[in-house]
Parts: C-alpha cells; sequence; structure tokens
C-alpha cells in the first residue's frame, strides 16, 4: 500500500476517533450532572427532614416544659382558675425567650400566640387549656403524639382529636391537621390525670 493511501487511510480513521470520542465526553458530562442532581436531591431531603425533627422536638418541649411549670406551680394548690396568658407569662411558667418582650404575652416557634385558660374536664377549673397557635400542618400530628401522655385533652380549631381522658382518635386528628397550612392547638392539662 502505498504512502499517501496510508495517509488517507489514518486521517479518516482519526476523525471518526475524534468525533466518537466527543460524543463519549458529552454522555460522561450528562450523566455526571444526573449524578451530581441525584446527590443534591438527597442531601436536600435529609436536610428538610432534619429541621422537621427539629422543630418538632422544639416544639414539644416548650409544650412540655409549659405543662411542668404550671402543675407545679399551679395545680398542686388548685389554682387553675386562677390563670390567664398574662400570669403564666409573669410567673415564668412560659420560658423568657418566648415571651413578647414588653407584654404579658408569648409566642411560639410557629409565630403563634401561646395562651392559658381555665378549663373543666370534671369539675369547675381542674384544668388548664394551652394554646398553642399556627403549628404547620406537617408537624401537627408529630406534636400531638408527642405530647398526648401529659394532656387530658386536645383539639387542632375547632376540632376536639383527644377527648376528655380519652384517646386520640388518629383519624380525626390527620383531618383536623391537614385542614390548612398551620392550625391551632389547645392542648388541656391538670388534676386528675
Amino acid at each position: 500500500m502505498s504512502q499517501a493511501i496510508k495517509s488517507k487511510n489514518f486521517r479518516r480513521f482519526s476523525g471518526r476517533t475524534a468525533r466518537l470520542q466527543q460524543g463519549i465526553s458529552i454522555i460522561s458530562v450528562l450523566l455526571g450532572l444526573v449524578i451530581a442532581a441525584a446527590v443534591v436531591a438527597v442531601v436536600y431531603n435529609q436536610y428538610t427532614d432534619s429541621q422537621r425533627k427539629a422543630r418538632i422536638e422544639a416544639a414539644t418541649s416548650d409544650i412540655a416544659t409549659m405543662i411542668a411549670g404550671a402543675q407545679k406551680l399551679y395545680g398542686n394548690a388548685n389554682q387553675y382558675g386562677a390563670v390567664t396568658t398574662a400570669v403564666a407569662v409573669q410567673s415564668g411558667v412560659v420560658p423568657e425567650r418566648m415571651r413578647v418582650a414588653g407584654t404579658t404575652t408569648a409566642q411560639n416557634r410557629y409565630n403563634g400566640a401561646v395562651t392559658f385558660t381555665p378549663a373543666t374536664i370534671t369539675v369547675a377549673n381542674d384544668s388548664l387549656a394551652l394554646g398553642y397557635g399556627s403549628v404547620r400542618a406537617v408537624d401537627c400530628q408529630d406534636i400531638i403524639m408527642s405530647v398526648d401522655t401529659l394532656s387530658r385533652a386536645i383539639s387542632v380549631g375547632a376540632t376536639q382529636v383527644k377527648p376528655n381522658d380519652g384517646q386520640v382518635a388518629v383519624a380525626d386528628m390527620a383531618t383536623a391537621c391537614d385542614s390548612a397550612a398551620n392550625v391551632d392547638l389547645t392542648i388541656t392539662f391538670g388534676r386528675g390525670q
């Protein structure tokens, strides 16, 4: 074979190889982008899940702290009938970080109101109703299940999801928690538990 033919065949082969390598390079880049997108999606989901768990744990801790403080301060002395939001805030039942500066009101981690009102389960003023407002719907059920044992009754908005000294009605809870983007919880606790 002559040198000219060999050179011509080599150039043809080199051109095909270069185009094949370019095609493989594009596929490699696209594959890398797909893998990177999948990794970012997994990391983002884990981050949002951990944020949600932290919110729920913090809200549950706040509620448990306020219930324990109110029971200690007012329950043992049968004084639930005298408790208002202002009294609970001023007495330190509501943690200082939740107090709205310069007022006798409080806000929770969801920027919703925290309220206290006397309640009746069996006899007059034997309980307190703790209002915990603007809870995210996605956190609602987990918070309710976390504070169930601390409560005598629980309502989501106007829907009672745990009747007086009963069990949480899971179907009612799911429907009530899903009724709006943010919901208000009322956790009733007190004597007789």
